[in-house]
């Protein structure tokens, strides 16, 4: 008997997403977000939910994708990591809790573009489209490593 995983659905440029339940906290309305001077543009700002500051993290930017149109909607699912710090992450669209049967989880395929490749566990065939699920900790750490390089080489280069 395989178990079974809690999903929430998302859309992010086309493709369908689904983050691990265990790691959402909720998801918000966009919200004011305050610029970081000289972040890189993975790092959207900071947002203050409710007296709690977050990190906004630009998942377009992360993987390399085009950025939204502005007067696009989006969302902004407030997540978790294992460490307990909190991230905004912001997706295009936001569905359902989803309760997939693992068996049908597959390792993610070559064919994928290689930024689903780098931050995905691995892919769900549904009925009519294939759903990418996000491994969050690899995500933040894969984010966050890309601002680190940023910053490293702008403070060598004022140097």
């Amino acid at each position: 008997m395989s178990k079974a995983i809690e999903l929430l659905t998302c859309r992010l440029h086309g493709q369908n997403l689904g983050i691990p339940v265990r790691h959402v906290r909720e998801v918000i309305t966009p919200t004011r977000c305050t610029p970081i001077p000289l972040a890189h543009t993975v790092i959207a700002g900071l947002i203050n939910l409710r007296g709690h500051v977050i990190t906004q993290l630009n998942m377009r930017s992360a993987l390399g994708l085009p950025a939204r149109e502005a007067e696009k909607s989006f969302r902004i699912v407030i997540i978790e990591t294992d460490s307990g710090e909190d991230f905004g992450l912001t997706v295009d669209e936001v569905g359902e809790v989803m309760q997939p049967d693992t068996s049908i989880q597959d390792e993610m395929p070559h064919s994928l573009p290689a930024c689903w490749r780098a931050v995905g566990s691995g892919v769900l065939k549904l009925d009519k489209h294939l759903l990418v699920v996000l491994d969050v900790e690899h995500f933040i750490a894969h984010t966050l490593e890309m601002s680190d390089e940023q910053a490293q080489a702008q403070a060598e280069a004022a140097a």
